[in-house]
């Protein structure tokens, strides 16, 4: 599953997530221009987040170190669900850049972990 599929199946089980009193958002290390082609030509009814920096990646260790073009950092496909309190609730990380949970699959963990 690619990124974009990924985000088109949480996308179609948003009111589920809402539903969970959970609040879908995206982050993304590309460009806003980019993320905001993606929101559009999707149809997303979240946002994505720029964050070139990798700050929030590099907060939460989801950084692939030197592993994207020309040595640079890359984001580790992850989910993680934040309390209001800023704390992990849950999270998963994929171990390889193909190994993603399905979106019923994330919607289950979240529910459990914000139940």
């Amino acid at each position: 599953m690619s990124c974009v599929q990924e985000l088109v199946g949480l996308d179609q089980i948003s009111s589920d997530f809402e539903d969970a009193g959970v609040k879908l958002m995206a982050v993304c290390v590309d460009a806003p221009s980019e993320s905001r082609k993606v929101v559009k030509k999707n149809d997303l009814s979240f946002p994505i987040l720029a964050d070139e920096a990798r700050e929030a990646i590099k907060a939460y260790g989801l950084v692939h170190a030197g592993e994207g073009p020309k040595g640079t950092d890359v984001a580790i496909p992850a989910h993680v669900l934040i309390g209001p309190d800023r704390k992990i609730l849950w999270r998963h990380v994929s171990r390889r850049i193909q190994d993603r949970l399905s979106p019923k699959d994330v919607l289950e963990h979240v529910r459990g972990a914000a139940g």
